[in-house]
């Protein structure tokens, strides 16, 4: 994806947006659940979530990697939509490097723990609106 300008108009909006809505295909139709960029949010195009190995999600993307992801701000206003692929990464040095304290709320043995999972949501298209500008970027 380049980087253009409304590009990084995007990358700034993610910077201040933490939580958003992650949507898989499951067997019965789209999930959503929130999830957060743990604060890791210097966007090049993929974003990194944690989440239980042995989670619904974990299992979805091991089926079907599509995913969307949507931000909201409505104190500036910004909507982002993400469309991209998903992909379960097991390495522990980017776990760690995309490990921050705070995730020890819901991991409390660390990025080393086996049941930590590092999801990767790789952008294909991007569709942005509000403080943004009116956008698509593919």
């Amino acid at each position: 994806m380049e980087k253009t300008r409304e590009f990084r108009a995007v990358a700034d909006a993610m910077a201040t947006i933490d939580f958003c809505m992650m949507q898989t295909a499951g067997e019965h139709g789209v999930n959503t659940r929130p999830m957060s960029n743990n604060g890791d949010v210097a966007y090049d195009g993929d974003n990194w979530f944690f989440a239980r190995a042995d989670s619904t999600k974990v299992q979805e993307l091991a089926r079907d990697d599509r995913v969307q992801l949507t931000f909201t701000d409505p104190a500036a206003p910004s909507f982002i939509s993400v469309w991209g692929t998903g992909q379960v990464i097991d390495d522990a040095a980017l776990k760690r490097r995309h490990w921050h304290a705070g995730l020890e709320r819901w991991f409390q043995n660390g990025p080393e723990d086996p049941r930590v999972a590092l999801i990767r949501v790789r952008a294909h298209r991007i569709q942005a609106w509000g403080r943004v500008g009116d956008c698509v970027l593919e």
